[in-house]
């Protein structure tokens, strides 16, 4: 899909910020390599860190992420509310780490400038411009935590940051300016000069993105982060906008597709079976006869017994009725592989019968033998969807439930093509689906 890139906001950015303020770098010659803080304001210290890192992409915390999240489906969703106490606590220590380091060397940085120049007050400014893991909250959260728990320099802290999301019609930017005291000297004239000269910069921001065709624009939308280790996918999807869309309507907003997958992958093996009157035509006819054995009980044991035993959950064998019109329609003498291009429309008319016929399912099922798919939708990619789909004999609450497929990756047209086929594998009435949205990028 084609979104709308925005700038990313820079320590240049900042500087104006501090200029506006009324204040000014720490020093502006390049030629010193000591520590020192960045800004000086009033009778305050500023050290400025802005978080572009995402710990999703180092192996080593995908590693460590995919560990708290033991499943056996396809594709994991990252959310913290999933895990117990001890798990919440692990998952934000690996997504706290670049914000701890950064807190860390503000500390030492401020003490050192504050010491130097006598200044009363010690400020760390940490922005938020790249760890999409994180919610605004989050973010604020860890930080506080992080500055209260690993640093003995900082007396206040400004947790600000920039979450841009797009749809490709619309774009939404959300930003965060929230001030906290850590211990300490408290400074709130000085942080509210810095809060006026934010939003008052902020403004001209905004107005940049819009008017400035020269502007290097490397910022993208929120969007689906994902890993995948042994086979799994785990995702941490985009937060919902909370409200539709007026301009792509009922149908929601637009999903990427990445699967690939622009038809339908074969989704069961056919095989012909006869009833006695065809059997003995095809007997006659065939010439490679061999494969229909030696009678027609010996033909559908072994058709039934392929049919037990396939091993492939992907494609089902389904059992298709050849009639004698059907085999009449074929030249004087034919082949085995004739039969089966005989098969294959027949089996094609009536999954696709079985597909005009699905419906969402229902509070109260009216067949009480049918093949139920539940898609689970997650992010903006189609290619993070997985599906389960069983048969279920006797009801929506019956406990005579069989699972077919289990958390496998696909997208809702394969999945239903896939319960179709089991529909006509089975001998099952009819297909019921439901789609599950919670997750959805919608």
């Amino acid at each position: 899909m084609e979104y709308i890139y925005i700038s990313k906001f820079s320590e240049e950015d900042f500087d104006e910020i501090i200029r506006m303020a009324g204040g000014n770098r720490y020093t502006n010659n390049p030629c010193i390599t000591e520590k020192n803080c960045d800004y000086i304001l009033d009778d305050a210290v500023i050290e400025l860190k802005i978080i572009e890192e995402e710990p999703i992409e180092k192996e080593s915390k995908q590693k460590k992420l995919s560990s708290l999240f033991c499943s056996d489906l396809k594709t994991v969703i990252l959310n913290p509310r999933d895990l117990d106490t001890n798990g919440k606590r692990k998952y934000y220590q690996e997504l706290a780490t670049p914000i701890k380091n950064a807190l860390k060397s503000a500390s030492k940085q401020l003490v050192l400038s504050a010491d130097k120049v006598g200044a009363f007050a010690k400020i760390a400014v940490i922005i938020n411009n790249g760890l999409t893991m994180t919610t605004s909250d989050e973010f604020t959260e860890i930080a506080v935590n992080r500055a209260k728990n690993d640093t003995t320099g900082i007396d206040s802290l400004i947790t600000a940051g920039f979450y841009y999301y797009s749809d490709t019609f619309d774009s939404m930017l959300i930003t965060e300016f929230k001030d906290h005291h850590i211990r300490g000297q408290k400074s709130p004239a000085i942080i509210e000069k810095l809060r006026k000269a934010w939003f008052n910069n902020l403004n001209q921001y905004m107005t940049k993105q819009i008017q400035d065709i020269q502007i290097e624009r490397q910022k993208g939308p929120i969007v689906d982060l994902f890993f995948e280790l042994d086979g799994i996918r785990y995702v941490k999807p985009p937060i919902p906008w909370g409200k539709p869309s007026s301009f792509f309507g009922k149908h929601g907003r637009p999903r990427e597709d990445s699967t690939g997958m622009v038809t339908c992958p074969p989704v069961a093996i056919v095989l012909p079976i006869f009833n006695n009157e065809s059997y003995t035509y095809a007997k006659k006819h065939m010439i490679d006869r061999d494969i229909l054995l030696n009678n027609l009980d010996e033909y559908l044991k072994w058709a039934r017994n392929e049919w037990a035993i396939s091993g492939d959950k992907f494609k089902p064998v389904v059992l298709i009725m050849i009639t004698l019109t059907d085999l009449k329609a074929l030249a004087a003498e034919f082949w085995f592989s004739d039969i089966m291009s005989t098969a294959l429309p027949k089996f094609q008319e009536l999954i696709h019968g079985i597909l005009e016929n699905s419906k969402e399912l229902p509070k109260e099922p009216l067949s009480l033998n049918y093949i139920f798919l539940q898609v689970n939708e997650i992010g903006i990619d189609k290619a993070n969807d997985i599906a389960f789909i069983s048969h279920i004999k006797g009801g929506l609450h019956t406990e005579n439930q069989k699972y077919l497929i289990k958390g496998e990756r696909m997208k809702f047209e394969y999945a239903i093509a896939l319960a179709a086929s089991y529909c006509l594998s089975l001998d099952a009435n009819t297909v019921y689906y439901y789609k599950n949205e919670d997750f959805k990028w919608k």
